[in-house]
């Protein structure tokens, strides 16, 4: 039940995490949008400002031609005027660079000065002084023009410019973030990967440890992620022996087992009989009968926990984590040897308390003169809670 909690803690954490990556790409996505049509706004009317200065200068050329009227286009240059003053101030929030801010205040000042240009040329020409209102429009008039032309190309230059280094800052984020989903589901999927070995190898259908599968872990010791288990209670450990010590039938043999089971946070227990070079699952309490039947024999060289404790005829212990429940397996020894193992599937890190372990000890001792008494088979006998 643990591993299957973790799994899809898992899950939806990982699904959790590409949504907002996704949201993240999305809102990403929309800003680049934003930007882009805001750099283009700004680009066309400054295309529109540069267009109206050089109607400006057209009109004002026009003034002091031979041969036409200059009313006319003494009304349009003023209209043009007063338009690129509007057209100024609507695209001076629209900057978002620090150094077309400082040019459009220069072109500010130009703009002044092509106003003031204007004015002195209209003076002239209602004074007849075509000439002088000439030298000033081809000279000044047209120079402050052609600046004024100019610095509109540089604010439209120095906002392309931002807009693509705030592009390049949004690419670079998106491509962390999406790094860090990328980083995050292979880690998730490892930890899935790792949960189905367990769940194939190292457990049971029914949640269980399959002690036959475990390799060993000499000397492993770990700790309850949340508090130390409470100590192992004593008087139902002598309880236990005491029951074992009384066993005459598989029946009182199970229940002593079924009471072993509780004082040591047992999920499961197996007892294991050695015939021969193999360990059979002789006894078991906490475990489907369908489940114990599939679990083969353990030769004695096997690479696991269980077939170390026969081998080496001492305590073995498998750390539990958050995927799976941690284990003791515990050899029963008879006058001939070691003759069994008694296997525990125990919870809340019971694996690493010495009392529980001791307690496992002593139950493997009070079980040694039943498992030796078994008959031996080539095939392992059971009895399942």
């Amino acid at each position: 039940m643990q591993r299957h909690t973790t799994r899809f803690i898992v899950v939806v954490l990982l699904i959790a995490a590409g949504a907002i990556g996704g949201f993240f790409v999305f809102t990403s996505h929309q800003r680049a949008l934003a930007i882009d049509a805001a750099s283009r706004d700004v680009a066309a009317r400054a295309d529109q400002m540069i267009a109206t200065a050089g109607e400006i200068a057209a009109a004002q050329r026009a003034y002091v031609a031979p041969g036409q009227p200059n009313q006319p286009w003494l009304e349009r240059c003023a209209m043009l005027l007063q338009q690129f003053g509007q057209d100024a101030a609507a695209i001076r929030p629209l900057l978002t660079s620090s150094e077309a801010i400082g040019t459009l205040a220069d072109i500010d000042k130009q703009f002044k000065a092509v106003v003031v240009v204007d004015d002195k040329a209209r003076q002239d020409l209602q004074e007849e002084q075509t000439l002088l209102a000439a030298d000033l429009i081809f000279s000044e008039g047209r120079d402050t023009v052609a600046a004024m032309m100019t610095a509109l190309r540089n604010v439209k230059s120095s906002e392309e410019r931002t807009a693509g280094a705030q592009r390049a800052v949004l690419e670079q984020q998106q491509i962390a973030a999406l790094g860090g989903i990328a980083a995050l589901w292979a880690l998730g999927l490892v930890l899935l990967a790792r949960s189905g070995s367990r769940s194939g190898s190292g457990t049971t259908e029914s949640g269980s440890v399959n002690f036959s599968r475990l390799a060993p872990d000499p000397g492993s010791r770990i700790s309850d992620p949340v508090a130390a288990p409470p100590m192992v209670d004593l008087a139902a450990a002598a309880d236990v022996c005491g029951a074992l010590a009384r066993a005459t039938d598989t029946a009182s043999l199970h229940a002593a087992l079924t009471h072993a089971a509780a004082v040591l946070d047992a999920r499961g227990i197996i007892v294991w009989m050695g015939a021969g070079e193999e360990l059979f699952p002789a006894l078991s309490v906490g475990y489907d009968e369908r489940v114990v039947e599939r679990l083969g024999p353990i030769p004695r060289n096997a690479s696991n926990a269980t077939a170390d404790a026969w081998r080496g005829a001492r305590l073995r212990t498998v750390p539990g984590d958050v995927m799976a429940h941690g284990a003791i397996a515990a050899p029963v020894h008879g006058v001939s040897g070691c003759v069994g193992v008694f296997a525990a599937e125990v919870r809340h890190g019971r694996e690493a308390d010495p009392g529980t372990q001791a307690v496992a000890a002593m139950v493997a001792a009070q079980l040694a003169g039943l498992v030796s008494a078994w008959p031996s088979a080539s095939a392992g006998v059971h009895k399942t809670a």
